[in-house]
């Protein structure tokens, strides 16, 4: 189907559900290249229109302002008002849920429950309205053209249970898999015949680009490698989401494939916070629809100074997300500009979780790489490290091969390095370790309060 069938089958798709997404799309392409400080003067706009509505419309909110005597207008002369709001947390989101939700009735109307997968054990319940669904769409379809890749080209999604189950059971689903040219794979249930399934549909449909978890993508990689069957080097690009990239993940994937690695920080609630272009120098945010704040102890963060990231998403205004705290740590980046002419601030690469985070006895913390020595070791398909306490760390590993003292010991080297000499390590070789509901794979769990 050519493009023109393919963009007259995505207004007929818009036209049935409602959506309009395309538009949203094509006037993301147009912000991109402005000047920072229209992009940032369209961002204060759009949050101070989320404040207003919020105030108008959310009990919460209206309640929450009145208390700390903030008014949305208050932004417009002065900007760093806004940092008296207090944060958003996902324990106030459970105690305060009806409260949260707009109480205009239309919007109401249009609303879709969903859930985060819940990492921690306790996944968080939301709701998303027509517009923050017709934006986030959008913007994901807008950051996957910095590739190269163009609207209606074939694409697949290596991506997580729910996404799946609403691909199977959904119509509407299914007309935009079918509108867009993609397909999909559950990540949650990538077993080899899954895998040969995915690797043989796209050999026959020969997909431009490839969206997924950076572990799904991961591990998707290494059965290619392995598989002589399958050459997908046609492949223009791949997208990781979701999760953090380990640099190994990102060479193996671009070797498998010969293509670029386009690392994209998004969340399910949230949407897309920041995407990398073709220079690859650090991660823009998209202003356009999230206003992101990095504090170090409560205060803005230091250019390279890795601190909390805290977002409020200016699109849902059935639930609004007012300076939410996320689980990750993140840095600003010193370069005030990317050579792609974009003029989006730049953050560099997100470290991680903070429940993935290591804790040393001394109060330091080790955020990731502490397995570094098992990417490229032999005889390892799969590993995941769990903190129990600050003196015990137990290693999994799902071996394909043979895994001797010497590894052990290189490995039990690596964790004492990071943690400290005291720390017992412990050495687990199950079947196979489970991902997460999603379909995420965990590398790094810590069970310390």
């Amino acid at each position: 189907m050519g493009s023109f069938l393919r963009q007259q089958a995505i207004y007929l798709y818009q036209l049935f559900t409602g959506r309009h997404f395309f538009s949203r799309m094509m006037e993301l392409d147009r912000t991109q290249w402005l000047g920072r400080q229209e992009l940032l003067a369209l961002q204060q706009q759009k949050l101070h229109r989320l404040l207003g509505y919020a105030y108008m419309y959310v009990p919460y909110y209206h309640r929450l302002f009145d208390q700390i005597g903030f008014r949305p207008a208050d932004i417009l002369e002065d900007p760093a008002s806004f940092q008296r709001v207090p944060f958003l947390t996902k324990p106030l989101i459970r105690e305060n849920f009806d409260d949260l939700l707009t109480t205009e009735a239309k919007r109401r109307e249009r609303m879709t429950r969903l859930s985060t997968a819940g990492s921690t054990g306790q996944p968080l319940v939301f709701m998303q309205d027509i517009n923050f669904r017709d934006q986030a769409t959008a913007e994901l379809h807008h950051h996957l053209t910095w590739s190269g890749w163009e609207l209606g080209q074939p694409h697949a999604y290596l991506f997580g249970a729910s996404f799946e189950a609403s691909y199977a059971r959904n119509l509407r689903a299914q007309l935009m898999n079918l509108a867009l040219n993609r397909f999909v794979t559950n990540a949650y249930v990538l077993s080899e015949a899954k895998m040969h399934a995915f690797a043989a549909r796209a050999m026959r449909r020969r997909p431009r680009l490839l969206f997924g978890y950076a572990s799904s993508l991961y591990r998707f990689a290494q059965f290619v490698r392995d598989s002589p069957v399958y050459d997908l080097r046609f492949v223009d690009a791949v997208f990781s989401t979701s999760e953090l990239l380990y640099p190994a993940q990102r060479q193996l994937i671009e070797d498998t494939f010969d293509c670029q690695v386009f690392n994209r920080y998004a969340t399910r609630e949230l949407g897309a916070l920041a995407c990398e272009c073709k220079a690859h120098t650090g991660l823009h945010i998209s202003v356009e629809n999230v206003y992101v704040e990095i504090l170090k102890d409560g205060v803005p963060a230091e250019p390279g100074e890795t601190g909390d990231v805290f977002v409020t998403n200016l699109n849902n205004y059935g639930m609004p997300f007012i300076r939410y705290q996320l689980a990750d740590a993140a840095a600003w980046h010193p370069d005030e500009r990317c050579s792609c002419g974009r003029a989006h601030p730049l953050m560099k690469v997100v470290e991680g979780r903070h429940n993935d985070m290591f804790k040393r006895r001394d109060g330091g913390v080790v955020w990731g790489g502490i397995g570094n020595p098992l990417w490229n070791m032999g005889g390892v398909r799969k590993f995941q490290f769990v903190q129990k306490t600050l003196d015990h760390v137990v290693v999994r590993i799902v071996s394909d091969g043979p895994f001797g003292q010497a590894q052990q010991a290189e490995v039990e080297k690596a964790v004492k390095t990071a943690l400290g000499d005291d720390v017992r390590v412990d050495f687990e070789f199950p079947d196979e370790i489970p991902v997460e509901r999603s379909g995420k794979h965990r590398y790094q769990i810590c069970e310390v309060d």
